[in-house]
């Protein structure tokens, strides 16, 4: 492939939408304690955006008893999103994939 269609097709997957991250109400950090880690726990973690979901490598540094704060790359660009602790297990867990992929949800 050309260097410049991967340079376009880098650009689109940066411009998607928004992954969606669990809203302050949700994460309750007045009641629920944070803890923190550096460097990060490699895990794989499902991140949300409309429409679709995302199986990611990612990186976990900080989570509560509920929620996990996942660092992980998006078409080059460094996101931080907070999902649901049920959404994430270590990188070194057996990881069960679809039979549609990584992504579910894809547009045809």
């Amino acid at each position: 492939m050309e260097r410049d269609a991967l340079a376009k097709i880098a650009a689109r997957y940066a411009r998607r939408a928004e992954p969606l991250s669990l809203t302050p109400e949700e994460l309750d950090l007045e009641h629920c304690h944070v803890t923190r880690v550096v460097p990060g726990v490699p895990v794989w973690a499902w991140i949300r955006f409309p429409g679709s979901a995302e199986l990611v490598p990612g990186e976990a540094f900080g989570w509560t008893s509920r929620a996990v704060e996942v660092a992980w790359q998006d078409g080059g660009n460094r996101r931080v999103t907070w999902v649901w602790a049920s959404a994430v297990r270590r990188r070194n867990d057996q990881v069960r994939k679809t039979a549609l992929g990584d992504r579910t949800g894809q547009r045809p």
